[in-house]
């Protein structure tokens, strides 16, 4: 599994297995990809006026998709509520949340999960510094092969929960060893992408 670096996730899955034309097919979508993190924000700046810092979205569902809509090529097409609950440490509460998340990849989290809590640990800092009034999230790309055709798929998800949440976030330490009970809810929004 590949990844963008910075504060934008973005991640793409290459099989050894794969033809070369697959292989460049999935990469240059990945390429293409990474061009989208400034498009979303400045959409999100447009339709909104809310900035994203460090991966921080303070965006309601109708609001993000207001601004992904306004992108050429990009489309809502599902969303679905999500549930995790239990008790571990920070790290292994981002990889559970990061393995449903990257469900449809296939890959194993586990050889970037200490950049996965890195990251983590940014949008927890913002979150600190910003007052959620309503919700707050991150938003995940995705490249993945659609079967038997072997094209590759861009999408996007807005990975989103409450302000409720929010609290129990910035509790946790994100390189802690500690263990924490957890139990919260959080929203995925899918948002097809496909360049004009």
């Amino acid at each position: 599994m590949v990844h963008a670096p910075g504060s934008d996730f973005l991640f793409a899955y290459l099989d050894n297995d794969w033809d070369p034309s697959t292989t460049k097919a999935v990469t240059d979508a990945f390429k293409e990809a990474l061009k989208m993190s400034t498009k979303i924000k400045d959409a999100v700046k447009t339709t909104s006026g809310q900035a994203v810092v460090d991966g921080l979205y303070l965006l309601d569902q109708p609001a993000m998709t207001k601004a992904m809509n306004s992108i050429d090529g990009m489309g809502l097409t599902a969303s679905a509520q999500h549930e995790n609950q239990g008790s571990g440490t920070a790290v292994g509460i981002t990889k559970e949340f990061f393995q449903v998340v990257l469900g449809g990849l296939t890959g194993d989290v586990a050889p970037m999960l200490k950049y996965l809590t890195t990251q983590m640990g940014d949008v927890q800092a913002q979150v600190k510094k910003n007052t959620v009034t309503d919700t707050f999230g991150v938003v995940v790309g995705l490249i993945s092969v659609m079967p038997v055709l072997e094209v590759p798929v861009t999408s996007f998800q807005y990975v989103f929960s409450s302000a409720e949440t929010s609290q129990w976030f910035v509790d946790v330490l994100c390189v802690s060893t500690d263990h924490y009970s957890y139990d919260y809810k959080y929203t995925v929004a899918n948002y097809n992408y496909v360049k004009s």
